[in-house]
């Protein structure tokens, strides 16, 4: 028998949700907030998205700005166009209402 049940632990990574308009400029997904943390959120795997995700996120690095803040300074990036972004061979998608899932790519 190996040890620990490691394969079933809950992954997870910290996220700021923002959305990429047809400029490339990017605003948080609440843009009337003062505080980014009103966009962030937490991905669970295998939860909300596939562990692929969470460890290619977690392997991104952490934005200077978000770096030196200490309320910020474990969270990535996460940029929607339409609504959609790609992370690790799956679409995530956003929703207003039900927040961020994952479809695989085919």
């Amino acid at each position: 028998m190996t040890g620990g049940g490691n394969e079933l632990a809950e992954l997870s990574v910290r996220v700021v949700l923002y959305h990429r308009n047809q400029d490339g400029e990017l605003s948080p997904v609440y843009p009337d907030s003062d505080d980014l943390l009103e966009s962030a959120t937490v991905l669970a795997a295998p939860i909300n998205v596939p562990a692929a995700v969470v460890r290619a996120l977690l392997d991104s690095e952490v934005p200077a700005d978000f770096a030196e803040d200490p309320w910020l300074n474990r969270h990535r990036v996460l940029a929607f166009t339409n609504g959609r972004c790609r992370v690790a061979g799956y679409e995530l998608r956003y929703h207003d209402k039900f927040g961020v899932y994952a479809s695989e790519e085919t």
